[in-house]
Order: C-alpha cells, then sequence, then structure tokens
C-alpha cells in the first residue's frame, strides 16, 4: 500500500474524519474521566459535539487544497463550539487554518507548522491557560514535531507515530502538573480527547484508504445523557456553564 507523503484538501478531510470517529466513539470514557476545569462528566460529550459539527458542516464543502479546507474546517468548529473544551480545539483548529495559508498540498513540514500555529493559538486565546490541561499536550506535541522537522524527519508516518507517542507521555504527565488529576486518579480528559484525535488521523495516515474509514455522520453517535459514573462529578453545573 502506498504511504501517504502529503495531505491535500480531499486528505485532510478524510483523515479528521478518522480522527473525529475515534473520539466520538471513546466519548463516555472522556465523561467518566472529566474532573478539570469542573468535574462535569461532560468533556466527551461537548468534544463529541463540535467535532460532529465540523463532520456535518464539511461534508459538502470538500476543498482540494489544504488551506481552504482548513478554513472551513475551523469555521465549522467554531460554529459547533460547546463546551471549555470544544473552544479550545476551534481556537486549535482557527491557527491550523491561520497557519496553512497558501498551502494546496501538506507536508510534514507544512503540517508541523499548521500544528505549531493551532498550539500557539488556542494558548494565547486563553486568559489564564493551565498546564496540565490539552494545552499541554498541544504544545507539546507541536514542539516535538517541529524538532524532528529541524533533524530532518520527512516521512508522514514516521512523523506522526513518533509525535503521537510524545503526546501520550505528556498525556500520562497531566497529573502531575494538575492535583486535582492526580487526586482524582485520572489524565486529563480534554488532553485524551486530543490524543485519541491524533490516534484516528494515525490510523488514516497509515492505512491510505478512504474507502475503510466510515464517512458518514450516522456512523458515529453523540451521547447525550451525561452519566456520574464516578463520585468527585458535580451534576449541577454541565456543559461548563
Amino acid at each position: 500500500m502506498n504511504k501517504i507523503k502529503y495531505l491535500d484538501g480531499f486528505r485532510l478531510n478524510r483523515a479528521l474524519v478518522a480522527g473525529i470517529n475515534n473520539v466520538i466513539s471513546n466519548q463516555e470514557y472522556l465523561n467518566k474521566i472529566n474532573v478539570f476545569p469542573v468535574p462535569d462528566g461532560d468533556t466527551g460529550t461537548n468534544m463529541a459535539f463540535t467535532l460532529s459539527t465540523i463532520l456535518e458542516l464539511t461534508k459538502n464543502k470538500i476543498s482540494t487544497r489544504a488551506d481552504e479546507m482548513l478554513l472551513t474546517i475551523a469555521d465549522a468548529a467554531l460554529d459547533g463550539a460547546r463546551g471549555n473544551s470544544g473552544v479550545i480545539l476551534a481556537q486549535f483548529f482557527q491557527g491550523m487554518s491561520d497557519g496553512s495559508v497558501g498551502i494546496n498540498k501538506m507536508y510534514p513540514k507544512d503540517f508541523s507548522k499548521a500544528i505549531q500555529f493551532g498550539a500557539d493559538y488556542a494558548r494565547d486565546a486563553l486568559s489564564e491557560p493551565k498546564e496540565g490541561t490539552i494545552l499541554t499536550v498541544l504544545t507539546d506535541f507541536s514542539n516535538y514535531l517541529i524538532k524532528q522537522i529541524n533533524n530532518q524527519t520527512t516521512d508522514f508516518e514516521q512523523l506522526l507515530s513518533m509525535g503521537i507517542v510524545e503526546a501520550e507521555k505528556s498525556l500520562e504527565n497531566t497529573p502531575n502538573l494538575l492535583p486535582i488529576l492526580k487526586k482524582a486518579g485520572v489524565v486529563d480528559a480534554g488532553a485524551k480527547g486530543f490524543v485519541d484525535l491524533l490516534n484516528g488521523i494515525y490510523f488514516f495516515i497509515t492505512e491510505g484508504d478512504v474507502k475503510d474509514i466510515k464517512l458518514k455522520v450516522e456512523a458515529v453517535k453523540i451521547n447525550e445523557e451525561v452519566k456520574d459514573n464516578l463520585d468527585f462529578h458535580n451534576s449541577e453545573f454541565r456543559f461548563c456553564t
């Protein structure tokens, strides 16, 4: 099977669809471990709702250009952003869009640059960014990609594979940076959702076959009912209200 050497708008959309499906399929677990910023057990639902809006609003707006596709994705994410995690994701995609202007086909160097823009944009959008959250994992993942690009890594699969290992290390370290996570014995839910997104994208990069990826919104189901699976959940303040 031919490996993917670049992402144009079409491939970028398919890769994101694979990532989104992975996040939505894991939403109940993300809800279960959600304790920050509010222990309301809705991070998985918020991320799934935000990402499903991207699926819905982009399915009939597929561009062959990477920059145009990312602009559409960013607009859709902003329209559907829900909860703290959804807003951070929307800001991340907006940053990626800004960092890809003029890019028709996205090669590893372009991809890493866009990720860096996205991570910085998401962090700058918050007045009081907290370490040990999705922001930390975004930054660590971005910094690692840039480091590998500077080391002349040009293979997409290798770059993403090593980047995900770094992101997972950063995820596992979140309880050491945020006391509430350590107390609850969990990693940050938003950060876990981002790693799930990356793993879904990696599936597409390695498989390289759009026929094997579920492309319909109906293929994934959002569970709007938030369950109080852990005793530290507070059902009084759901959906980051």
